[in-house]
């Protein structure tokens, strides 16, 4: 008895385990999913590119001899140089402002990365919710068929049923507890595929905050439009390709630009005049590229060319965001309403007249055949009804989401 009251004292001792809630799993996530990181590190490839561009050219240093000769009639030129091109005409601040559109076109990659994780974390949270109460009106809908069962085998031992009854009782009772392992199954599947979106191998089910019974969200349809084409973040992605384009052309225009070329030369002489070495001697010289031949009028044409290709593109994204939008929110809509009728109007008449069969069937006031198809009615609400849910849930989600589920 001792040890009884140990171990019944051990587990009213134990912690409650937390209840996992979807805001610590998006942090979470956020934290350690390696598609994260594989896009924080593109960011800072594009930074130190972005650092690099637009950097002065090195300069070129060397010497120089002209007829040298021995000591005993010396002569002769020793010296070096300096040369430096310096680019005109915006070509250095041009190459920085492409440095700099490709850093915000990286930057918002990873946006649009943590965007769709969050938005693949949210969707599988509330597939999982979905899976548990699945599995709960599974179980409640097995305990419903056996207790049919039961009842059908009492009368029919007291010689008021009859043995298909008892059968057909069975048979049903059979498959509900069929689909219970199923379902389980199925829930199991739901947990796994949100271990996988949390990058979390080890998660394992557990009580999850929130339920399907809560309210749906409430939203309308030209306001979240509106929030979808501003938030997407795939779109904004595109849209920063869009100014890199066109940050691309006014570089190609630039490149032919004169750049200016300057070299200092500085040596000794040793050459005799005057009875002497004529000594230190320095000069300057300087010249300008002349765009006579190559005035890059492919590079420009090209480069015009992928603005009208990443501007049609944004277009596009945009069209297609528009038609996504009419779809998942007239899945929303329609969903929505047929969740309110299940709950408010179908699933309670479909259980009180299951109810009111079993109990005339008990007083031998209504046939078997009337309590089965009740019963069955019961069971094909109560999947309708879910399947309408996880479609409400699941739709709403996407919409709040920006539609950024990959």
């Amino acid at each position: 008895m001792s040890w009884l009251l140990i171990i019944l004292q051990a587990m009213q001792a134990a912690p409650t385990p937390p209840t996992l809630d979807l805001a610590t799993l998006e942090a979470q996530t956020l934290a350690r999913h390696p598609a994260i990181r594989r896009a924080a590190a593109d960011v800072e490839a594009a930074r130190s590119r972005a650092a690099q561009k637009g950097a002065w050219p090195n300069p070129v240093v060397g010497g120089s001899t002209e007829e040298l000769r021995p000591r005993e009639s010396p002569s002769g030129y020793f010296g070096g140089f300096i040369q430096q091109t310096i680019p005109l005409g915006g070509t250095l601040g041009a190459s920085r402002a492409v440095g700099e559109r490709e850093l915000a076109v990286a930057e918002a990659a990873l946006a649009t990365t943590r965007q769709q994780i969050v938005a693949d974390v949210r969707d599988r949270y509330y597939r999982v919710l979905v899976a548990e109460e699945r599995r709960t009106v599974a179980a409640h809908l097995s305990e419903l068929a056996s207790e049919s069962a039961v009842i059908a085998k009492q009368l029919f031992n007291v010689g008021i049923a009859d043995q298909p009854d008892v059968l057909t009782s069975e048979a049903e009772a059979a498959q509900a507890r069929a689909v219970l392992v199923s379902v389980n199954a199925l829930r199991l599947a739901a947990w796994q595929r949100l271990a996988a979106a949390t990058a979390d191998p080890s998660l394992v089910p557990q009580k999850l905050a929130g339920s399907i019974s809560d309210a749906l969200p409430t939203l309308d349809r030209d306001a979240t439009l509106t929030r979808v084409l501003a938030e997407n973040a795939s779109l904004q992605e595109a849209a920063r390709g869009a100014d890199t384009a066109r940050a691309s052309v006014n570089l190609e225009k630039r490149v032919t630009r004169p750049d200016l070329y300057l070299r200092f030369d500085g040596g000794a002489n040793r050459e005799i005049s005057d009875g002497r070495a004529i000594g230190p001697q320095f000069g300057l010289e300087a010249g300008i590229s002349v765009p006579l031949f190559n005035r890059n009028h492919g590079g420009i044409a090209s480069a015009t060319s992928r603005v009208l290709s990443a501007d049609a593109t944004v277009d596009d994204m945009r069209l297609d965001l528009t038609g996504r939008f009419a779809e998942v929110f007239a899945q929303y809509d329609g969903a929505r309403a047929m969740v309110d009728a299940y709950r408010v109007e179908i699933l309670p008449r479909v259980e009180r007249a299951y109810a009111l069969q079993l109990a005339k069937y008990r007083e031998m006031a209504a046939a078997y055949p009337a309590v089965l198809l009740a019963q069955r009615m019961v069971f094909q609400m109560n999947d309708q009804y879910l399947d309408a849910i996880e479609r409400a849930w699941m739709a709403s989600n996407a919409l709040r989401s920006a539609l950024a589920i990959r």
